[in-house]
């Protein structure tokens, strides 16, 4: 019995290595790709100077949130902007604030700020419609923990 299984085992080799022996491996046929150019450092994009936060400004407070709950630190949260086209995002709470610049298209705030993420830059928009400044983070922000809110000029 023993012999009989041995046999069928070296049967089996046989008709595999058999089987095999015909193929060789090919390598892929196709067109040749051009070399990939050498990869260079990233080149940083020039630091953007913004306006001293000093002179005439209108300062808005947190009035409430946009779309969804917001922690206690955005309600204890405020925006100067000044007339020069500096501003300061302060969280009073937190004693922390974030500075950039802006510009202001009728009506609408484009926010750039001196504070970035490894991922990108930070953006916002703003859009004013009377004593109300509604300020929208773009994704980076967001996950950064901004959250979207309304703030109401304060005299």
């Amino acid at each position: 019995m023993k012999a009989t299984a041995r046999r069928g085992v070296v049967v089996g080799v046989l008709v595999l290595s058999a089987a095999c022996a015909g193929s060789v491996p090919t390598s892929p046929t196709g067109t040749s790709q051009p070399a990939a150019p050498p990869l260079s450092p990233a080149t940083p994009p020039p630091a953007t100077v913004f306006p001293a936060l000093t002179g005439a400004s209108r300062t808005f407070t947190f009035e409430r949130e946009l779309s969804y709950h917001v922690r206690d630190y955005t309600k204890q949260s405020r925006f100067v902007l000044y007339d020069d086209g500096a501003f300061v995002l302060q969280y009073i709470g937190l004693s922390i604030e974030y500075r950039g610049g802006y510009t202001s298209t009728n009506g609408v705030i484009d926010f750039k700020w001196e504070g970035t993420s490894t991922a990108g830059p930070w953006s916002a928009t703003g859009t004013l419609a009377g004593d109300l400044l509604t300020v929208q983070y773009n994704e980076l922000m967001e996950l950064s923990d901004f959250e979207n809110a309304v703030y109401t000029l304060k005299p």
